[in-house]
């Protein structure tokens, strides 16, 4: 069975979660732009929409937190990573970027 980015990121959120379908495309879009900015391509490769939905739970998590590394209320102290996690950037590693060739004009092409 297959499922689409959002479906996998609404089965991935914590009951309760209060988010509409603007918030969740929001966040679907962030996750898959940083996918394909990270690839270079013009689509996420099946292979990595779970990936897009991991991705929009950590955006999802990190929302109004933007900007912090570390924060304490009371006795509690959550401290905040930077950039993508280990797994999820070794996942990304298998799909290089895409460059196209940049031709000078004039030059024979094969």
């Amino acid at each position: 069975m297959s499922y689409t980015a959002t479906e996998l990121f609404l089965l991935r959120l914590p009951e309760g979660a209060d988010l509409d379908e603007n918030k969740v495309g929001a966040l679907i879009l962030r996750a898959e732009n940083t996918i394909l900015d990270i690839t270079g391509r013009s689509t996420v490769p099946e292979q990595l929409i779970d990936v897009q939905a991991e991705l929009a739970l950590i955006y999802f998590n990190r929302w109004g937190t933007e900007g912090e590394k570390k924060r304490s209320e009371g006795e509690i102290t959550s401290e905040f990573i930077d950039g993508l996690p280990a797994d999820m950037a070794l996942r990304l590693k298998n799909y290089p970027r895409k460059v196209g060739v940049i031709h000078a004009a004039g030059t024979e092409q094969a």
